[in-house]
């Protein structure tokens, strides 16, 4: 991954932001990938033979996802609802950035945002988000861009997104400046967003908005044994 880094203080919420990407996309590259595509395609072909044989059969192996909310003021919280509590107990009121490889790891698979306040400490895991105005902020883009483009497009998106992208955006449009990041499971694709737009993402047909701050590679393209391992995983 490639940074243009802007001048920042030490320790500042700009340095967590990029720390947290950094974690995010080390993360992405375990999962997709060739390596990936090989688990995938002897899982699913696994599973259809699995049906006339007896034998071990493989689990398809699980691609991540993340909703990260950083500097989220305390007043701001009670727009969260709790999550996953067992897991939580652990990281909770710890530093983000000393705790962030292995939160990361054990919240891939579960739904809801890893949630940091201004002091850099984790205040909420597997949280809901809860209160957010999408309405608002489309009539607002409406406004901007005209009524022509459907409402993934008004946001910013270059193509539909699942609830954990749109909650994102919104969020970050509700609770102004803090920082929002999410990694997508079905394309792989990162991204951040402030004041209710898309500050910088792996997909190039994304509307993103003002300078950039930093600069993300995206994913390689999809392999031909992923396309197998997709198609194998629909027949079954």
């Amino acid at each position: 991954m490639a940074f243009r880094r802007m001048k920042q203080k030490k320790g500042s919420s700009q340095g967590l932001l990029l720390r947290t990407v950094k974690e995010i996309d080390k993360i992405r590259k375990e999962h997709y990938g060739l390596t990936y595509d090989c688990k995938h395609a002897a899982a699913s072909v696994s599973r259809v033979f699995g049906r006339f044989v007896s034998y071990v059969q493989f689990d398809t192996p699980k691609k991540p996802a993340y909703l990260v909310l950083l500097g989220m003021p305390e007043e701001n919280l009670k727009d969260t609802h709790n999550g996953v509590t067992g897991m939580a107990t652990k990281y909770l009121g710890k530093p983000f950035a000393r705790v962030m490889p292995q939160l990361l790891k054990d919240i891939g698979n579960c739904d809801g945002a890893v949630v940091v306040d201004n002091a850099g400490k984790v205040v909420r895991v597997g949280a809901q988000l809860i209160n957010l105005d999408t309405r608002g902020l489309l009539k607002e883009r409406k406004r901007e861009y005209g009524k022509q483009e459907n409402p993934a497009r008004l946001l910013g998106f270059s193509e539909e997104v699942g609830t954990r992208h749109t909650s994102a955006i919104v969020a970050s449009y509700k609770h102004q400046g803090i920082k929002v990041v999410t990694l997508s499971e079905e394309t792989g694709d990162i991204r951040i967003y402030e004041n209710g737009r898309i500050l910088a993402s792996t997909n190039t047909k994304d509307r993103v908005h003002g300078k950039r701050r930093l600069t993300i590679k995206p994913p390689e393209p999809s392999s031909p044994l992923e396309k197998i391992a997709e198609l194998a995983t629909i027949s079954i």
